[in-house]
This record gives structure tokens, C-alpha cells and sequence, in this order.
């Protein structure tokens, strides 16, 4: 990976953008970033490590405020960075996170992070993702390694050398497990401890199942397990034991099941012969009740004989008359009819008498039928005036309407003449009221210029005013802060004037025993400095910045005084020299004067409006007048016709009404009418009707006396005297038919042959023969429970077998993978008597990984410290410690001791780490897939160096450019400025930091 162009935008401390052509700085191979304490060397490595992982590194990550507050607002933080990794080119540019000021109102919008990464494709760029987690898996494929690895191998950062030598073993595992990715070994033994556990739950599982099989066994065979099994704990009994077990407790309930079998035939045979001895036995005795039954039926039957025979003449009568009964009972039927038939024509003749008027004795058929006619007719000629009776209903109600109608437009028209009159009244009023309101109107627009004149001249006096108050103050803060800028000036020259003095004490305090003089570099120190003033270098710092923030200060207050000033002038100017007391009278008359020709102003409108309405009122009102008045002529005429139409209806209606004294109306003439020929076709009908029912009753008689004489009754009545109600006759039906069943049954078994035997037999012990059988039942059933028992516990422990067959063979293959998981678990836990170094698997890799970084390092510590110094690995724990095999010590060549690494000096220590840090650069890179690193940067720790160390450190560095690798130094010592001849500087100031590259020359 080589870097070659780095531009920052409102990043870090650089408010504006810079550039970096890391092409041309690596030109001699080794090139010096340097600057100020806090210039921002750091920030050039963050915004490299920020454009290719979007982090930066270290402590910095965690504040998460990249963008420079020193930038303009609005400007958007940016880092773009080309780089070449292998034979590809690629251009990262990213953002981060910021807050753009919001372009309407008040408040910031949170810009979200946005990246962008394009590879260089001959002359074009094309776009590979512009999505943040795909950018990042893109650069950890192609480098190989992720932002930590990264931050380590590439760019040994700030404050960050020793804290891998001086870390703990537990502090080195995470750190080196996070470089080489050997967490999957952490995996490897996570899993091996899960599945052991899982694998002790499932063979516990199937242990478990085959002690239940085991304990259902014994339960069903009623057997004691052999000695010294456990079913808590089976480990020690093997398959084959078990099996024998079970196969012995199945043979020994084969052999019950058979015996028992035995039995239960021998007892099923004697029950059977006892029990065919016990049916003969009760066949016999039950044929001798039947036959004794028998006899007693026929001697009761022939005791009964003479009833019988007079049931049977009953029912022969009962049977002759019923024949004759439906022709009586209609007889019975035609005489009600006959006389239902006589009363209706009673009184329908009745009826008709009243309605005619003439006595009963003279309405014959004839009469009846001339009057119903002449009824008729009258009806006809009423029903054809019902059309002309509902016209003079219609006619007389429209007389009435119209009549109000007339009345109200009457009104109408009276009340509309008013309302004009009075609209024209108004329109008068309102033509003179709006002259009067445009004429007080015409001055509006002067009035109004007037006003904002006035208000300009009583602004600026009033700011004139305020800002007089203003300006006195600030002046006085001005005079303030002068005096207090030159007092701390002359405090902070005192003070370094002073520590210039005593310079030589100071450099004295940081002499060791052995160390070189940072002045002459002599490592003796015969006769150092003694301090002749108290004033230390943070004191002169602490003046110095009191001293620039006094000044600071008085800058601040000078610039607010000169604008004071120049508003003051401007205010002036517009105020034309007049107080404010007279500019506010100004203003009061302006706005009085406004406000009276604004008033008149909307009052011309509503005036306007006013008159408009009113006059379209009028127009409409008289439109309206007429229409009125055309309306009612119209309705007069139409009242008259009405009226004229009814007088002649009202006459004809009176004329047809004289008729008929009691009608009012020509519908109750025709009901009239209606009603009479109703009661004389009702008359009529009734006559016919008892005509046809004396013709019907004399036929009925006469057949039902025919057909009981030939019944041989003397009458109908006879006849229905002999017939029996529908119960007793049935019931006679079947007292016979049960009389001659009897006969017949009783006689049938006399004549049976085994019945015939037993009567003349003897009887037999039916009670002794049943006992019998009852015992022989009962041994039976004892037989049959003990067999059935037999056979259940035989057909469960073969049902066991099975089941615990299966089991057996499920156990098996778990019981051999735990013990073999358990095995291999204990061995990659350190806990296994096969692990002689008692090392978890983790840490036994990265303890191998470890030794091959020290081997890289030693192969550079041995040069930079004149081959006094080599790293060794310890596979012992360090105090407090938990893990084994990380941890590091120095061997001292010159004394011949292995010490811990705390006893080397801050030089020695920077050293040691460096050398560490580099192989770990190497032994990660190698890792990581060989992933060549052309740029590689070393941040800070050269100041702790002496001068042949640094020569040392320098041809180390120096041959890190082998094969073309370009080594950048970050660092503000003024040594490495004479050394490297090509840089890039830091300049900070209070509006950014700046970068400015010195090329070397020649």
C-alpha cells in the first residue's frame, strides 16, 4: 500500500482545505512531519485512517468531533485520499457526521456521514460503493486487516509504543488476538465447553431414559436389580449386563405364561361338562311348568264360556249396524240445514220489509226483484255525479286560495312601495356622506411618507442615545484592558528573564546517573547547575498565557469601540442634529394625521360599498313592485271565474239532492242505494237457499229407511242404538281374540312331546347342580386372572426389551462422543493431565505468535541498542496475572540478567518499544496475507533519545525504505529537523492550522 495525495477540508484543527503530496515528500524515502505542540501532526494520520476506515485512531475515536470549529459555517469536514494498494488505484473520500446551520430559521440539521470510493480504471474513475459498512469490508479485503491492525502496523501511533511492552498478559491477549484474528481458537474452545455440556445434557437425557426403561422392567417382573447396580448412576454397567438381565427376567415370564395356560384349560374343561348337566337339568323342569300352565288356561276358558258367546252376538249387531249409521247421521245434518235456512229467510225478509216499507205478508219473489231494480238505476244515475260532486270540491277550494292569495299580494305590493321610498331616502344620504369622506381621503399618501420620515429621524435619536451610554463604556473597558495587557506583558518578560537566568539549573534537574547531557552529552556529571531563581518553565508559560488572553481581550474591546463609534456616526448623520423630545413630536403629529386621513380612506370604501348595495336594493325592490302588481291583477281575474263555476255546481247538486230527503251529499246517495240492493239480493238469496234444503232432507230420509230395514232394524234409530262406541268395540274385538289364543297356545304345548315327558317324570336338584357350577366358575376365574397376569407381564417386558434395546442403542454413540468431547475440551482448557503446559489453546497460539513478533524485534533492538538489549518470552504468569505465556522481559547482555521490562530507563524503553512495534508492523503484515506496506508512519518518542541512540534509531528507520517502503516521522525535535531534509509542517494559528512541505534540495 502506497499513499499519494491526501486533501482536508474543516477536519481536525484545519479550518480551510490543505493538500498533501505524499508522491513528492516521498521522494528520498524518509520524510519529518513536524510542528508545534498541538499544531495537528497527529491529525494527518487520523484523516489518512479516517478516508480508509472512516475512525481515527486511538482516544480520539471516542469524542466523535472531527469537524474543525475554527471552520465557516456551512463548510462541509472532508478528507479525500488516493492511494495505490498493489497494482489498483483507489480515491477514498468521506465525511463525517456534522450540524449545518439550517437555511430557513433558527438551528442546526445533522448531516449524516456519506463516503465515496472510486478505482482509477485507465484514464476514469469508477464508482465501487458509496455505502459506509461496504466501504469498510472493501479496505479490510483489500489490506488485509482491520482499523486496529491497521492503526499498528502502518501508523505506530502517538503515546502507544509502550503500553504493549508494559501491558499485562491478559491486556497483550486481547491486544494480540485483536492484530492476528485469532479469535476463532476462543471459538474453537468455546465450542468444545458447549458441546461437552450439551453432550452431558444428552447423555444424561439418555441415561435417564434407560433407568426409566430399567426401573419399569423390575417394577413389572416384581424383581430386585442385580448388585450393586445404581439407576441414579448406570456408568459402570456395560450393555451387555443389562441385556442378560432383561433376557433372564423374559425367560422366567415365558415359563409362568405357560403354566398358567395349562391351568385355565383344565378348569375351562370341567365348567363346561357342569354347566351342559345344569341346562339339561332346568330344560326339563321348565317344560313341566309350562304344561301345568297349560291345563290351568283351559279349565279358567271353559268357567267363561256363556260370556264369550254373548260378546260375540254384540258385536255382530254392532258390526250389521254400522252399515246404516253415516245415512242416519246425515239425516241428522240435513234437518239442522233446513232449519238454519228457515231462520236466515225469516230475517232477511224482515229487513227487506223495512227498507221498502211495506209489510212482510206482501213481499213475495217479485216484489222483491222489481224493487231491487228500480234501486239499481237510481244508484246509476247518483254514481255518474260523483266526478262533478269532487269538481265543486276542487273549484270551491281554489276560490278560497285564491282569495288569500289576492289579500296578501294586496300586502306585498303596499309593503314593497314603502321600501323604496326609503331606499331612495338613503341613497340621497349616502352620495353626500362619501363626498365628504374622498375629500379627507386626498391626503393619505403624504401623511404616510410623513410617518416613516419621522420614525427613521426618532430611531437613529434614540440609538444615538443608547449608543453614547455604549461607547462611554466600552472606551472605559477599552482603558482597562490596555492597562491590565501591558501589566501582564511586563510580568511575563520579568518572569523570562528570570528563567533565562537560572536556564542551567533547570537543564541540571533532568540529569541521571548515566545519562547523556542533553547539552554536551556527557554521561558524567561533576559539578551541575544550582537553581538561583524559583521561576520554572510552566510558570513563564502561565504569564505567557495570561498575557495573550489580557491581550486577546483588548483587541476585542478595541474592535467594538471603532464600530461603536462608526454607528454612532451614522446614526448621527440621520438624526440631522434634532433631540429626541422633538423628533417624538414629530412622529406623534405624523401618525395623528395618518391615522385621521387612513380612517377617512376605509371610510370612502365602506361607503362605497354601502351606496352600491343600497342602490342595487332599489332596483331589485322596484323590479320586484312591478312583478307584484301584474301578480295580483292576474289573481283577481282567475278569483271571479273560480266563483262563478261553484254558484253553478252548488245549484245542479241541490237539485239531484231533493230526491232523496235523507242523503247530503251525492256519496250518501249512493250508499243509500247500495245498502237496498244489498238487503234485497240478500232476501232473494235466502229464499232459494231454504227451497234447495227441503228438497235435500227429503232424499236422505227416504234412503236411510231402505237401508236399516234391509240391515234388519226397524229404524234408522234402531240401527244407531246397536252400534258401539270405537273403544268398546275394539276392546270386544280383543277379548275374543285373546280367549281364542289361549285355547290354541294351551292346547299346542299339552301336545308338545317333551312337555308331555316331564309331566309324567319326576323332578330334578336344579339348586345342587347350580353350586357346582358357581365353584367351578370361580376356580376358573382364578385360573384365567393368573394367566392374564402371566401373559401381560410377559407381553410388557418384551415391549421393554424393545424399548430398552433402543435406548441402549441411542446411548451408546453419545456416551462414546462425550467422553470423547470431554476428553478434547479438558485438553484445549489446560486442564487435562495430556496438557503438560497446562495452556489453554488460545494462548498457547498466541504465544507462538509472540515469539515471532520478539524474533522481529530482536532482529532491530540488537542494532539500535549496540546489541546490549534482547527481548525474551516468559511462560510463567506475571504477579496478579491469570494467564501464562504472554508475558515479556529484556535480557541485558552486558550484565548477563533477564529483568523485568519496568527497570529500563524512558530512552531505553522508547527503544525496546519501537523494536517491538516494528516486528509486530512486520509479523501482522505477514498475517494479514503479505500485504506490502510502502508508507509506513512513527509517531512521537524521539525526544527521549540521545544522539548515538537516535543514530542507531535513524539507520533502523533508514533501512525500512529497502524495496521502496517510504517511512514518515511525526515528531517536533529539533534534531530530526537537521536530519531529514525532507518535511511537512504544521503550522497552527487561531483561524487553523496550515500544512506547508520543505522539500530537500540537491
Amino acid at each position: 500500500m502506497r499513499l499519494h495525495e491526501l486533501t482536508i477540508t474543516a477536519f481536525g484543527p484545519f479550518a480551510e482545505t490543505v493538500h498533501v503530496d505524499f508522491d513528492e515528500l516521498a521522494a528520498s524515502g524518509l520524510f519529518l512531519l513536524t510542528g508545534e505542540t498541538g499544531a495537528g501532526k497527529s491529525s494527518v494520520l487520523d484523516a489518512v485512517c479516517f478516508a480508509l476506515y472512516g475512525e481515527v485512531p486511538g482516544d480520539r475515536h471516542q469524542a466523535r468531533h472531527l469537524r474543525c470549529d475554527q471552520a465557516a459555517d456551512g463548510v462541509e469536514p472532508r478528507v479525500e485520499l488516493r492511494v495505490s494498494i498493489g497494482e489498483r488505484t483507489f480515491r477514498f473520500v468521506r465525511s463525517p457526521a456534522w450540524h449545518r446551520p439550517k437555511r430557513r430559521g433558527v438551528g442546526t440539521t445533522r448531516i449524516q456521514a456519506h463516503v465515496v470510493v472510486e478505482e482509477q480504471r485507465g484514464a476514469d474513475w469508477t464508482a465501487l460503493t458509496n455505502r459506509l459498512d461496504e466501504a469498510g469490508h472493501l479496505v479490510s479485503e483489500l489490506l488485509g486487516m482491520t482499523c486496529a491492525q491497521f492503526t499498528q502496523v502502518a501508523m505506530l501511533p502517538q503515546g502507544r509504543f509502550q503500553a504493549f511492552l508494559r501491558a499485562s498478559s491478559a491486556e497483550r491477549h486481547g491486544v494480540l488476538q485483536r492484530l492476528f484474528r485469532t479469535r476463532r481458537y476462543d471459538d474453537v474452545e468455546k465450542w468444545f465447553a458447549a458441546r461437552r455440556v450439551e453432550l452431558h445434557r444428552t447423555n444424561r437425557l439418555h441415561h435417564d431414559r434407560t433407568a426409566a426403561v430399567l426401573s419399569r422392567q423390575q417394577e413389572a417382573a416384581h424383581a430386585d436389580l442385580p448388585e450393586g447396580w445404581d439407576l441414579a448412576d448406570l456408568g459402570a454397567v456395560d450393555d451387555g449386563t443389562i441385556r442378560a438381565w432383561h433376557t433372564d427376567l423374559s425367560a422366567c415370564a415365558a415359563t409362568d405364561f405357560a403354566e398358567t395356560s395349562e391351568q385355565l384349560a383344565s378348569a375351562s374343561e370341567s365348567l363346561t361338562a357342569a354347566r351342559a348337566e345344569l341346562d339339561r337339568a332346568r330344560a326339563v323342569d321348565e317344560a313341566r311348568a309350562r304344561g301345568e300352565r297349560a291345563r290351568r288356561t283351559l279349565t279358567e276358558l271353559d268357567a267363561t264360556e256363556a260370556d264369550e258367546r254373548g260378546l260375540v252376538s254384540r258385536l255382530d249387531a254392532h258390526r250389521r249396524a254400522s252399515a246404516v249409521l253415516p245415512l242416519a247421521l246425515r239425516v241428522e245434518e240435513a234437518e239442522r240445514a233446513h232449519a238454519e235456512a228457515v231462520a236466515v229467510f225469516d230475517g232477511a225478509q224482515a229487513a227487506a220489509a223495512e227498507q221498502v216499507g211495506r209489510p212482510v205478508s206482501e213481499l213475495g219473489l217479485a216484489e222483491l226483484d222489481q224493487a231491487a231494480t228500480r234501486s239499481r238505476e237510481t244508484r246509476a244515475v247518483a254514481e255518474s255525479w260523483l266526478p262533478r260532486e269532487r269538481d265543486l270540491h276542487d273549484e270551491q277550494t281554489r276560490r278560497t286560495a285564491l282569495a288569500a292569495e289576492t289579500v296578501r299580494l294586496a300586502g306585498d305590493v303596499s309593503a314593497v312601495e314603502e321600501q323604496v321610498e326609503e331606499l331612495d331616502a338613503r341613497c340621497e344620504h349616502l352620495r353626500a356622506a362619501l363626498a365628504d369622506a374622498r375629500a379627507a381621503a386626498a391626503t393619505r399618501t403624504a401623511d404616510v411618507v410623513s410617518v416613516d420620515k419621522a420614525r427613521r429621524g426618532l430611531d437613529a435619536a434614540r440609538e444615538v442615545t443608547a449608543l453614547t451610554t455604549q461607547l462611554d463604556e466600552a472606551e472605559r473597558l477599552l482603558r482597562e484592558a490596555v492597562d491590565l495587557a501591558q501589566a501582564l506583558r511586563e510580568v511575563h518578560l520579568d518572569l523570562r528573564e528570570r528563567r533565562i537566568a537560572g536556564m542551567a539549573a533547570e537543564l541540571a534537574t533532568g540529569l541521571a546517573a548515566g545519562c547523556a547531557c542533553p547539552v554536551c552529552g556527557s554521561a558524567d556529571h561533576p559539578s551541575p547547575a544550582a537553581a538561583s531563581s524559583n521561576v520554572t518553565r510552566a510558570d513563564e508559560e502561565r504569564a505567557r498565557d495570561k498575557h495573550e488572553t489580557a491581550d486577546f481581550t483588548r483587541q476585542a474591546h478595541q474592535e467594538s469601540v471603532a464600530t461603536l463609534r462608526t454607528r454612532l456616526e451614522a446614526h448621527a448623520r440621520t438624526a440631522d442634529g434634532s433631540p429626541l423630545p422633538q423628533w417624538q413630536r414629530r412622529y406623534d403629529d405624523a401618525v395623528a394625521a395618518a391615522e385621521r386621513s387612513g380612517a377617512a380612506q376605509e371610510r370612502v370604501g365602506v361607503l362605497t360599498d354601502r351606496l352600491r348595495d343600497d342602490e342595487s336594493a332599489r332596483e331589485r325592490a322596484t323590479r320586484e313592485l312591478a312583478g307584484l302588481r301584474v301578480a295580483l291583477a292576474e289573481r283577481t281575474r282567475e278569483h271571479e271565474e273560480a266563483a262563478s263555476r261553484c254558484e253553478r255546481l252548488e245549484t245542479e247538486l241541490a237539485e239531484l239532492l231533493a230526491t232523496a230527503p235523507g242523503a247530503t251529499s251525492v256519496s250518501a246517495l249512493v250508499e243509500q242505494h247500495t245498502r237496498l240492493v244489498r238487503v234485497l239480493d240478500d232476501a232473494r238469496a235466502a229464499a232459494d237457499a231454504l227451497e234447495r234444503c227441503g228438497v235435500a232432507l227429503a232424499e236422505d230420509c227416504g234412503r236411510a229407511e231402505a237401508v236399516a230395514t234391509e240391515a234388519g232394524f226397524g229404524t234408522p234409530l234402531d240401527a244407531r242404538r246397536a252400534v258401539l262406541a270405537t273403544e268398546e268395540a275394539t276392546d270386544t274385538e280383543r277379548r275374543l281374540e285373546e280367549r281364542r289364543s289361549a285355547r290354541a297356545g294351551a292346547r299346542a304345548v299339552l301336545a308338545e312331546p317333551n312337555v308331555a315327558a316331564a309331566l309324567a317324570g319326576s323332578s330334578s336338584d336344579l339348586a345342587g347342580l347350580a353350586e357346582t357350577v358357581a365353584t367351578l366358575e370361580h376356580d376358573r376365574d382364578r385360573a384365567h386372572a393368573a394367566r392374564r397376569q402371566a401373559e401381560a407381564r410377559h407381553s410388557r417386558l418384551d415391549h421393554l426389551g424393545r424399548e430398552l434395546a433402543g435406548a441402549l442403542d441411542a446411548w451408546a454413540p453419545v456416551r462414546d462422543e462425550h467422553a470423547l468431547v470431554a476428553r478434547l475440551a479438558s485438553l484445549v482448557e489446560g486442564t487435562s493431565a495430556d496438557n503438560r503446559l497446562r495452556m489453554r489453546l488460545s494462548a498457547y497460539v498466541l504465544g507462538e505468535r509472540l515469539r515471532q513478533v520478539v524474533a522481529a524485534a530482536n532482529e532491530r533492538l540488537g542494532h539500535m541498542t549496540g546489541e546490549r538489549y534482547t527481548l525474551a518470552q516468559a511462560d510463567e504468569k506475571g504477579a496478579g496475572e491469570q494467564r501464562g505465556g504472554l508475558s515479556l522481559r529484556v535480557r541485558d547482555e552486558w550484565s548477563g540478567k533477564v529483568r523485568d521490562t519496568a527497570t529500563l530507563s524512558g530512552g531505553e524503553t522508547f527503544l525496546v518499544s519501537l523494536a517491538l512495534a516494528l516486528g509486530l508492523a512486520d509479523t501482522v503484515s505477514h498475517e494479514a496475507g503479505g500485504t506490502q506496506l510502502d508508507t509506513l508512519f512513527v509517531d512521537e518518542g524521539f525526544g527521549s533519545l540521545d544522539a548515538g541512540t537516535l543514530d542507531g534509531v535513524m539507520d533502523t528507520l533508514d533501512a525500512l525504505r529497502d524495496g521502496g517502503r517510504v517511512v514518515g516521522l511525526v515528531s517536533h525535535v529539533a534534531e530530526l529537523r537537521n536530519r531529514v531534509p525532507t518535511q511537512l509542517e504544521v503550522r497552527k494559528a487561531r483561524r487553523g492550522s496550515t500544512l506547508e512541505p520543505v522539500l530537500a534540495t540537491g
